[in-house]
């Protein structure tokens, strides 16, 4: 029986469910590490009742703002983007107050500008991201921003290392990049030959600016899910799995 081998370009410490994810499915996991997240610490000056609503992009965030504040999230309304991101509160008993299921920055800021109007708003972002949020909201609340964590090139390469190996030898079927910074630092790892290679897997981009890091950087992109998670990507590669193969 072949094995289908599916690579995810997935931070280290967020590895184990999405393993779980791909072997639902009958596949093999293939984890790229092509990102190492590093929290950055928070300022003590930094209190949230000095604020009405805190603003959360990532599930990662959601952690690390737990971290540092602990129970003090319970008394302040929170915004996140995505499921995952409320689900990571949940996992510690904080409720958030508003859900919204736009994965891009700018479609959330708009959902948001009426429910923040006029109030004191704190968004936890990371350090690369983009700002264009923030400077949405800017125009209906009084917003202030800090950076939670930094996204750089992983120290310990063994990840993609092996997805080098594996790639060069055939023996990946579909790739899935979860972020334009993942896709970057793992195309300039494999080099030439390796996007080449990559042409000939089933390639699957997670959300529309990831997309289009790919296209620009010369790898076609197959498919795209309408949900940005992992389990609807596998979803969208089982339908275009079967062409390429």
């Amino acid at each position: 029986m072949t094995v289908v081998r599916v690579a995810v370009t997935r931070p280290r410490e967020k590895a184990a469910e999405t393993e779980k994810l791909i072997r639902k499915q009958g596949w093999e996991p293939v984890i790229v590490s092509s990102i190492e997240l590093v929290p950055i610490p928070i300022d003590p000056a930094v209190v949230l009742t000095d604020f009405d609503c805190l603003v959360v992009t990532s599930a990662t965030g959601a952690d690390l703002l737990w971290q540092h504040f602990k129970e003090e999230l319970k008394n302040i309304d929170i915004a996140v983007v995505g499921p995952l991101t409320a689900e990571a509160f949940e996992n510690n008993s904080v409720s958030p107050t508003f859900v919204s299921e736009e994965y891009v920055g700018e479609k959330f800021a708009r959902e948001l500008t009426d429910i923040v109007r006029g109030k004191r708003v704190l968004v936890a972002r990371a350090k690369k991201g983009k700002r264009r949020l923030v400077e949405i909201l800017s125009d209906a609340a009084i917003v202030s921003e800090i950076a939670i964590y930094d996204s750089i090139p992983p120290r310990d390469e063994t990840g993609m290392k092996r997805f080098k190996t594996l790639l060069e030898k055939r023996e990946i079927d579909a790739i899935i990049f979860t972020s334009s910074l993942s896709a970057q630092n793992l195309l300039e790892f494999i080099g030439g030959r390796g996007q080449m290679l990559l042409k000939k897997i089933v390639v699957c981009a997670i959300g529309p600016i990831t997309a289009k890091t790919l296209s620009e950087l010369g790898i076609p992109v197959d498919c795209m899910p309408t949900k940005y998670t992992v389990d609807a990507a596998l979803d969208e590669i089982k339908q275009v799995l079967p062409q390429k193969i």
